[in-house]
């Protein structure tokens, strides 16, 4: 009977293998006062490779829904026009990855950045399934 309710427990909770199958959606609000733009680093099921999506922009004062996906782990980076402000500050970096100057989607390769990039360091989190909202303030 112990271990019928222990299996019971575990499975209203869910595993993470079940968790990580959720959607999730994920949203950037821009308190700022003026444009920001976004990079974003996860891995799609599809590919299984680290991929990269640069640059989403989020009107000034606006939120905006970036991606929708299954994942357990993904990576963002974002600026003020003028790259005069960026979120993580540097305290808050995990990772760093290569960047290119125009929007673009493309898988990750390690090394150097190519000519025209730049590094920059990204924080990582784990969103809840749903929607999940990143507040960028200055």
């Amino acid at each position: 009977m112990v271990a019928l309710v222990a299996f019971a427990a575990v499975m209203s909770v869910g595993t993470p293998a079940l968790a990580q199958q959720q959607q999730t959606e994920i949203v950037f609000c821009n308190k700022t006062g003026s444009k920001i733009f976004t990079a974003l680093a996860h891995v799609p099921q599809t590919t299984k490779k680290w991929t990269l999506t640069a640059w989403q922009t989020i009107p000034a004062g606006g939120c905006k829904s970036v991606a929708r996906w299954n994942t357990a782990l993904f990576y963002y980076y974002a600026e003020k026009e003028g790259r005069t402000y960026h979120w993580p500050g540097k305290s808050g970096v995990d990772k760093t990855f290569c960047v290119p100057s125009r929007a673009i989607t493309r898988e990750i390769v390690g090394g150097t950045c190519a000519s025209g990039e730049r590094s920059v360091g990204f924080k990582g989190t784990v969103p809840n399934a749903g929607k999940y909202t990143i507040n960028l303030t200055s």
